[in-house]
């Protein structure tokens, strides 16, 4: 299992001036995959999906980050998106570096920032439902990996 301490420390450096963001936000995807491919409660909520590519797009520092939703397993790309050849959705979120750092410090919550047009979608609503709810039961593993460092 994940560390807690990876989390907060990852957290932590996304407020620093020092540090690389791009880097930082791959360190927390790279757990954040981790913590939902060995989650049961994040399988069984994956399993519930189509298949599905997340796109995210942080457009003030030019940067993609893919997120592939496979059966009950997820995958990360941050350099380029191979040719989608088995035809399954995608999802694009654009945002800016700021917004992208709210969200994972929780200074904003992403319905919150969709409504204000702080976010821009192009894709299927319904997958961007199932995007949020995935990020919700994540935010409840991060939660409870936390507190065990408490």
């Amino acid at each position: 299992m994940i560390d807690s301490n990876t989390i907060l420390m990852i957290l932590n450096l996304l407020e620093s001036p020092k540090t690389s963001f791009k880097a930082t936000i791959d360190k927390f995807i790279e757990v954040a995959i981790k913590i939902a491919n060995e989650s049961e409660d994040f399988k069984y909520e994956l399993k519930l999906y189509d298949d599905i590519i997340y796109h995210i797009y942080i457009y003030d520092i030019d940067y993609n980050i893919w997120i592939k939703k496979k059966g009950t397993s997820l995958s990360f790309n941050n350099s380029f998106y191979e040719e989608n050849s088995e035809n399954v959705e995608i999802l694009h979120c654009i945002l800016t570096k700021n917004i992208m750092r709210k969200i994972l410090i929780r200074k904003v919550q992403v319905p919150d920032a969709f409504m204000r047009g702080l976010i821009k979608i192009n894709g299927n609503l319904s997958d961007a439902i199932h995007a949020r709810n995935l990020w919700k039961i994540f935010l409840v593993s991060m939660d409870y990996l936390a507190e065990k460092i408490e």
